[in-house]
């Protein structure tokens, strides 16, 4: 909890850009909105007219232009959402990376030789990197998949409040499974960095000491442990992307049939005569749009899980401060012959 206040934190720097986020992907659901009404209307134009042998479709160009231009400004206000939100990342990535360097120096080498020097420069490289998924992904989808189906179901109850009945229902059925298989993803994400830590102070220490272990005659039988080390990284990743294939495909079967249901029910409505044409098209066209971005939040949870487990090592070293409660200063050393060394050298007696 502390760990995404600290995240949430570094987001808010960028208030304005994540709002700018935020408000352009909620134009683009609003879009999406009006991109179906106006497919629905020119299908229903074009297949009820012929079919009842009207042949006034005067209205079908203007239709036709107006869903062009719906589908470019839809797509046009996804393409600046996720260009903001990569600008989000890159300045927090550069701002984070900034702090994390000058605390480290702060710090001093007293810090630095406590620390893996492999893991440490794995946690300011690596580690930051991983963020950007989080910020640049995780975070806006979170906002949006509270936002974007709520514009849908004002548009969907209105016109068809049966289905909007069963998007009600359903939709926080891929929560449930998306926080069940998270609190899993998010454990082996943690060991998978954790490893990845381990096995780059493992190898970083193994280049620098490559010299003194020839000299010994150990270098190969360092081998078969970097080996193993390596197995068990690839053990973990695995583990990962096997929790991470099966949440995506809970959330993609708990969508499709959803979806399904909603069908079926508009299908049977639809052949009683007990729902027009145009309407059921619409609700049918906007019910996988009501679902994906819940369905992109929980692949882009995966996504950013690996951020927040390199996130918790950046914040423990930010944290780190001396028994005085003050960043620890390098050490400060008097060169010889200065003003001051007069009090810390050894004078000879003058009759010498």
């Amino acid at each position: 909890m502390n760990l995404d206040r600290h995240l949430l934190r570094l987001a808010g720097r960028r208030k304005v850009a994540l709002m700018l986020t935020i408000g352009l992907g909620t134009a683009g659901g609003i879009f999406t909105v009006f991109q179906a009404s106006l497919l629905s209307r020119t299908i229903s134009l074009v297949f009820l007219g012929v079919s009842s042998g009207k042949t006034s479709l005067e209205q079908l160009p203007i239709l036709m232009a107006l869903l062009a231009g719906a589908i470019l400004i839809r797509y046009a206000f996804v393409w600046g959402s996720e260009l903001s939100a990569s600008s989000i990342a890159l300045h927090i990535k550069q701002e984070l990376r900034d702090s994390l360097y000058k605390h480290i120096e702060k710090l001093g080498p007293s810090f630095t030789s406590e620390q893996q020097t492999g893991e440490l420069t794995g946690t300011a490289m690596e580690g930051i990197e991983a963020l950007d998924a989080y910020f640049s992904q995780y975070l806006p989808q979170l906002a949006l998949a509270a936002i974007v189906p709520v514009i849908i179901l004002v548009f969907v109850f209105p016109i068809d409040w049966l289905s909007g009945l069963v998007l009600l229902l359903t939709a926080p059925l891929i929560p449930i499974f998306m926080i069940l298989i998270g609190s899993v993803a998010q454990t082996l994400t943690g060991r998978q960095w954790q490893t990845l830590s381990r096995m780059s102070a493992y190898f970083l220490d193994l280049i620098q000491g490559l010299t003194a272990l020839k000299i010994l005659g150990r270098s190969r039988a360092q081998i078969q442990v970097l080996e193993q080390v390596n197995d068990s990284f690839r053990q973990t990743t695995m583990s990962v992307l096997r929790v991470t294939f099966l949440s995506a495909l809970v959330l993609e079967l708990v969508s499709t049939l959803s979806t399904a249901v909603v069908a079926v029910e508009v299908g049977l409505r639809l052949l009683y005569g007990q729902l027009a044409f145009e309407q059921a098209l619409f609700v049918l066209i906007l019910a996988p749009e009501f679902y994906l971005p819940l369905r992109m939040l929980g692949a882009r949870f995966h996504a950013g899980m690996a951020g927040s487990a390199a996130a918790k090592r950046i914040f423990e070293v930010l944290g780190r401060t001396t028994d005085d409660g003050r960043p620890q200063t390098a050490d400060r050393r008097v060169l010889p012959g200065s003003e001051s060394s007069d009090c810390s050298v050894l004078r000879l007696p003058s009759s010498v």
